[in-house]
């Protein structure tokens, strides 16, 4: 009787590797990216991507490429060159200029310069809020 409960379990986990593997290929072939992640949570990682690129698509309230232009920005900001390649290759292929990628850029420079300023010399957020007029 142990031996049919032992052949029983290994014939299932067996299975259950043959098919995790299947579904990890199928994963692959959807997006190279998702072997990025550990098997156990890859397709719950491949969801949350194909849900994430939505912010790209003509669902999402921002325009694409207005989201990747941002996509752009905060790349920049960030010093990812992955991600700054991929996405100034997806802004082009949907009709950024090279002059409005720039501008997507200048602003992350701009922003991350003035940050500096602020931060640097104490500026404060009370007056700050004061010059936008935000009242607290």
């Amino acid at each position: 009787m142990k031996k049919i409960t032992f052949l029983i379990l290994l014939t299932s986990l067996i299975g259950f590797s043959q098919n995790n593997d299947s579904s990890y290929e199928e994963l692959l072939k959807r997006s190279p990216f998702n072997k990025m992640y550990p098997k156990f949570m890859a397709e719950e990682s491949a969801n949350y991507f194909d849900t994430f690129n939505m912010l790209f698509s003509e669902k999402s309230p921002i325009a694409p490429k207005e989201a990747r232009l941002a996509a752009i920005s905060a790349s920049a900001a960030i010093h990812c060159e992955y991600c700054i390649a991929a996405q100034i290759e997806f802004a082009k292929k949907i009709g950024a200029t090279d002059e409005e990628i720039k501008a997507a850029i200048q602003i992350a420079a701009e922003i991350q310069r003035f940050s500096t300023l602020l931060y640097g010399n104490e500026f404060g957020l009370e007056n700050l809020n004061k010059i936008i007029g935000r009242e607290e």
